[in-house]
């Protein structure tokens, strides 16, 4: 027995001995071969085993391999792989090129990123280069025509203004349909800040310098979004900002500077020879004149017009001297275990309108440490100032300098004969020059942002992250009107002030545990809790009655007429887990769920349900298709999914009684919302397949099907005025959207030092409702207004009006259609029928850009094209009367000149008539116009200086730039004088969706620029 012992404890101790001979350790660095920065989380194996470990912060491995291995297999998101022979090194260093096709196929969703490989849901993409260094007072307005499925529209041409953004069409009828953005990975509040509208917005987004921006990241099918719940239906739009990287440290310096202009000249309104003209005429024409000659009429009905004055009241508002300024300085580095990113702005524009500027201070710092080697932590600040001095405009506010261009006759001198404004005009809209000069319509913003994460891997496949966002914003508002003239006169002058403050954070802790089976499986699996809270907090002031000039503030008025202060809040709350599974890297297979609560609804209703699933099969890993050399790196991905929308209003769901009423000289109280018990999410379904296809090892090309209906719609239903109360928020009715997505990105030619890259993409959309509520009669209950209508089998919103038939050759009178749009006609209005006449939203969008690159000099244009919409013309109803208001409170367009003069004429503008009371002017489709239009958004010629020029003196990048934006505009319908870029969401002050609304008009820029490294 103890010779057995000794034999056994012999040839353990031998077989021990052979086991770690036939093993080693290795060690190295990972570093990026452009920089020498070192690259943490690097995927290090032995080539055809399971043998593996991931490099630390430092990019440092150390790995046991059997004394049999021959060769590392080095791999990392946005670098090429490499294989290195082993041989007899212990210590094996490498430097991983970057792999400029997939460093452009990243994907950024906010809780992490990953390969667009693997991913199976719809993103596009923009790196910085189409971002920075663009005359933009907010970034999104980068995003247009360069993101298959996104829609983007202006609110207002004055800078800083809020954006109408879509993603693949519309959501829902009444609810919010805007995207959410993602900053940092922190969910922020969008859209503005401010309590009043009548002077416009300023879009917090405005806050974010563009050159601080590393990439946009658009999240557009379920698949994508279910990872922001019941945030995410109309999309996700994340904006990662700039880090530091390890290496030396870079300094960049940016200037800009440019002029402003008018995209669209605007509609030509009638001369003052013009006007003289039709005045007389039609006075001869209205029987109640009593006239019979244009000879009789002069005599009987004297105008003030000197037979000289011809004012081009759209040229008088333009500032002609309008500039734009754009100055960035950053420095960006790091060690071996910190990185750092630091970075000021200056941004200023005038806006195209006199009295009307932007101007925006930033400042960003950004710090990562690697504090162990487990242990990561990134901070990010952003600070900003700004301040938008605005304009009225979106409704016919009597100093709205856009309605001045429209309602101010060209017989009207702007200046008196001292050089002063001239107060004593002939209509019934104010001198804009005075206002100008002596009102106040003043934003100012203040923000600071925060996104800290912490990471600690705690197991070699196991990594716990935390990230706390922070959003503290702070908008003051004044808007004076002087006590001499305009609004105010009558008041001895007027003065309103708010001070509105929201703060914001979220913080969101997640598990990430990684798990390779074999060589062909692999595991990703990832548990998130989420809480969000957002508190709102405003009060304003105001009254009338300034005792002298000099004073502006409600402080000062005499008699306090206003005043309002409260707060409002909302939280969120939920709990996700998602799990991704590989098949050799060629088949992925991923699913989310994510439970959440929002407090906007009932406690019964506030929690629901979201998911997703998806796969994807890259076919040229096949070994079938090896032989098609051409086609390189293509898949095949589908996913279907449910998201949520909770954009309604706070506590909706709640009956509230005002107590704010008054009766009789004594307080009172009265019912002022219905409420709705029952209320919950809006749900919204999607299917999504798509090919991802490259060719030629150069081009690279996507082609997708979407498909989405949103159910139990957030409806806002009309009610019977018996009720008390005009509609209720119900979950009623739904809503389809689908289409087509085609993109496409390459280099056309790459021949020694030329290179022609293009790209482009297209969508098209189709948008119809589905049901609607019924009444108890059977009746559907949609949602019908003067000129638009919500019916089944149409467009949301359609638009719904009597057809113009034009004009009888005989009499002049103007003509409708009975019926439809072809048969009889009538010159009754009032006999003339609505019907539907297509959608306000566009259903065929796209963008094509071009880049030519011939040793340094390049040249790049971006054209944007959108068609299969009308737009609305609001405000013809006076411009556009034939008489009616064209002598007394409006001006007239210039078209109107083309009219009816005598039997056997065909115009397209009926008899001019002093009073006309034929209602030619009514609502119908004589002011609905095609909106087709070509836009060149963007043109760049350019210079990269030579590296043998820039190291004599120590630079080590430097460009020069001419560039143009919104330069030239194509537009089918010569009707449609103004800018063709309408909002797609109602106005602020209750416009109709598509209509052209009395707004600031977008602005042409022609801007000179300089980028220089060291």
């Amino acid at each position: 027995m103890k010779h057995f012992l000794l034999i056994a404890t012999l040839l353990c101790a031998f077989v021990t001995q052979e086991v770690w001979a036939q093993t080693r350790t290795l060690s190295g660095v990972v570093r990026s071969a452009s920089d020498e920065g070192e690259l943490p989380g690097v995927n290090v194996s032995v080539k055809g085993s399971t043998v593996g470990t991931i490099t630390d912060v430092n990019g440092a491995y150390t790995l046991t391999v059997p004394n049999n291995a021959e060769t590392l297999v080095f791999s990392f998101v946005g670098f090429q792989s490499q294989e290195v022979a082993i041989g007899s090194r212990s210590v094996v260093d490498v430097s991983l090129k970057e792999d400029v096709q997939a460093l452009s196929e990243v994907v950024i969703t906010g809780y992490g990123e990953r390969s667009k490989n693997e991913f199976t849901g719809a993103v596009s993409t923009l790196g910085a280069d189409r971002i920075q260094n663009k005359p933009f007072a907010t970034v999104d307005q980068a995003l247009q025509g360069n993101v298959a499925g996104l829609q983007m529209a202006s609110s207002s041409g004055t800078p800083g203004s809020s954006q109408n953004i879509r993603i693949r069409g519309i959501s829902s009828i009444t609810a919010n349909n805007d995207p959410l953005f993602v900053i940092d990975g922190i969910p922020v509040v969008n859209g503005d800040n401010n309590r009043s509208t009548a002077t416009g917005s300023l879009s917090i987004l405005s806050s974010i310098n563009n050159n601080d921006i590393e990439s946009i990241t658009v999240l557009k099918d379920a698949s994508a979004t279910a990872l922001y719940g019941a945030r995410g239906a109309n999309g996700v739009i994340v904006i990662t900002t700039k880090k530091g990287k390890s290496g030396k440290p870079v300094v960049t310096f940016s200037g800009q500077s440019g002029m402003i202009s008018r995209a669209v000249p605007g509609p030509q309104g009638l001369s003052g020879e013009q006007w003289e003209e039709l005045y007389y005429e039609a006075r001869v024409n209205n029987p109640a004149s009593e006239v019979s000659t244009i000879e009789e009429a002069r005599t009987k009905y004297p105008n003030a017009w000197d037979g000289v004055t011809n004012t081009d009241w759209r040229d008088v508002i333009t500032n002609h001297d309008a500039m734009t300024h754009d100055y960035n300085l950053s420095v960006r580095g790091g060690g071996e275990k910190s990185n750092y990113y630091v970075s000021g702005s200056y941004f200023q524009q005038d806006g195209i309108n006199v009295g009307t500027d932007y101007e925006r201070i930033t400042g960003k710092v950004s710090y990562g440490n690697a504090i162990t080697e487990k242990m990561m932590l990134q901070t990010t600040f952003n600070a900003s100032y700004v301040t938008q001095n605005g304009q009225l405009e979106a409704a016919a506010y009597f100093g709205n300098p856009e309605l001045a261009t429209l309602f101010l006759q060209a017989r009207d001198k702007p200046y008196a004969p001292d050089g002063t404004p001239n107060l004593d005009l002939l209509g019934i809209v104010f001198n804009p020059l005075y206002l100008a000069q002596n009102d106040i319509n003043r934003r100012k913003q203040a923000r600071v942002f925060n996104s800290t994460t912490f990471e600690y891997n705690i197991l070699k496949n196991l990594k716990f992250t935390s990230v706390l966002g922070l959003d503290y914003l702070l908008t003051d508002e004044l808007y004076y009107d002087n006590r001499n003239y305009g609004d105010g006169a009558g008041e001895n002058g007027g003065s309103t002030a708010y001070m509105n403050r929201n703060f914001n954070w979220d913080w969101k802790n997640m598990l990430d545990y990684s798990w390779r089976l074999n060589q062909d499986h692999s595991f990703n699996l990832q548990a998130i809790f989420e809480a969000q809270k957002n508190n709102y907090y405003t009060i304003g002031a105001g009254g009338i009655g300034f005792a002298a000039d000099g004073l502006y503030y409600p402080e000062s008025i005499g008699t306090p007429d206003y005043v309002s202060a409260y707060p409002n809040d909302w939280a969120i709350n939920s709990i996700m887990g998602l799990a991704n599974y590989s098949f050799r890297e060629k088949i992925f297979l991923d699913g989310t769920i994510r439970r959440e609560g929002n407090s906007r609804f009932a406690p019964g209703l506030r929690w629901g349900t979201f998911y997703s699933v998806g796969a994807s099969w890259v076919f040229t890993k096949e070994a079938f298709m090896q032989n098609l050399t051409w086609l390189n790196n293509s898949k095949l991905r589908a996913s279907y999914g449910r998201t949520g929308n909770a954009g309604v209003g706070l506590n909706e769901y709640q009956a509230f009684l005002s107590y704010s009423g008054a009766y009789n000289g004594a307080a009172a109280v009265f019912p002022s919302q219905l409420g709705n018990q029952d209320l919950s999410w809006e749900k919204s379904d999607a299917f999504n397949i798509g090919l991802d296809f490259g060719l030629f090892n150069r081009i690279n090309a996507t082609v997708e099907y979407f498909h989405r209906t949103s159910s139990d719609l957030l409806l806002e239903v009309p009610l019977s005025y018996t009720t008390g109360f005009s509609s209720q928020t119900q979950n009623v009715g739904t809503m389809v959207n689908k289409g087509l997505e085609a993109s496409i990105d390459g280099d056309v030619i790459r021949a020694g030092s030329f290179r022609w890259n293009l790209s482009a993409n297209m969508t098209t959309l189709k948008n119809e409702v589905t049901e609607l509520p019924l009444s108890a009669e059977g009746d559907e209950i949609g949602i019908t207004t003067s000129i638009q209508k919500v019916s089944v089998g149409q467009p949301v919103y359609g638009w719904y009006m009597p057809t113009w038939a034009g004009v009888d050759t005989e009499t002049g009178a103007p003509l409708w259609y009975v019926e439809g749009t072809s048969g009889e006609t009538t010159s009754n209005y009032s006999a003339a029928s609505s019907s539907f006449h297509g959608s306000f939203f566009p259903t065929f969008y796209g963008g094509l850009t071009n880049r030519l690159e011939y040793k340094g000099v390049y040249v790049s244009a971006q054209l944007y094209y959108s068609t299969g919409n009308s737009v609305y013309d609001t405000w013809a109803g006076y411009t556009l009367s034939d008489g009616q208001y064209t002598y007394t409170i409006a001006n007239g367009y210039a078209r109107l000149y083309d009219r009816w003069q005598k039997p056997g004429d065909i115009s397209p503008n009926p008899k001019n008539i002093y009073g006309n009371t034929t209602r030619s002017n009514s609502n119908s489709t004589r002011r609905l116009y095609s909106d087709e239009y070509l836009r060149l958004r963007d043109l760049t010629i350019g210079y990269n200086l030579p590296a043998s020029l820039l190291s004599k003196v120590g630079f080590s990048a430097a460009n020069i730039y001419l560039k143009g934006n919104n330069i030239w505009t194509w537009v089918a319908d010569k009707n449609l004088e103004f800018d063709p870029e309408v909002s797609t969401s109602e106005g602020l002050t209750g416009s109709a969706r598509g209509t052209l609304n009395l707004t600031a008009a977008p602005i042409k820029t022609y801007s000179l620029g300089l980028t220089v490294s060291f």
